[in-house]
């Protein structure tokens, strides 16, 4: 039998022990798990030892355990079957990264926006949001003298709207970090 076809029947039978899953998890499942034999596989290979889907599929177990620790996984949070660790570990460092990146990147948006408000009041003249080429171009920024345009659109608003979208900023970033958080 060739390799693919062992793989394809194992697969096939360890669908049939998932169908206690919704459909949409079941695939999942199997995708993820057809995933880790096809990396095995290339391993494999890769060390110019032959491939050998049977030594493979031993490593996984038989289909029904296989399906049962996932089951348990996805149901009740069990921990993932063995040998799905490092993934775990992986997963997490990702989450790990983003969570710090997305701090940073959030507050400081945040801190920006609330000292142009603050720059605002102390150099109203300095700081704003202009408009030049009939709409076509932004500025927003500190300039040494008006921009030459002198079409400033907020004006006095500058303040309160950059304080009020600071404060959404840092919202938005707490609530996402919250959620981050959790998938740690």
């Amino acid at each position: 039998m060739e390799q693919r076809d062992i793989i394809h029947q194992y697969l096939k039978e360890l669908e049939r022990y998932l169908a206690r899953l919704e459909k949409a998890q079941a695939q999942e499942v199997l995708k993820e798990i057809e995933s880790h034999i096809f990396d095995a596989l290339e391993q494999q290979q890769g060390s110019g030892l032959t491939e050998d889907a049977k030594a493979i599929l031993q490593g996984f177990g038989e289909p029904r355990e296989l399906a049962l620790a996932y089951i348990a996984h996805i149901t009740t949070g069990a921990p993932p079957p063995v040998g799905f660790k490092a993934i775990q570990k992986v997963k997490q460092g990702v989450t790990v990264t983003l969570y710090y990146a997305m701090a940073a990147f959030g507050f400081s948006i945040a801190l920006a926006l609330f000292f142009i408000a603050g720059a605002e009041v102390i150099m109203p003249d300095s700081v704003g949001a202009w408009s030049a080429g009939n709409g076509h171009s932004l500025a927003i920024g500190f300039f040494a003298t008006p921009y030459p345009a002198d079409q400033e659109l907020l004006g006095a608003w500058l303040a309160p709207i950059a304080i009020l979208s600071a404060l959404l900023v840092s919202t938005l970033t707490r609530r996402v970090l919250r959620a981050l958080k959790h998938q740690r």
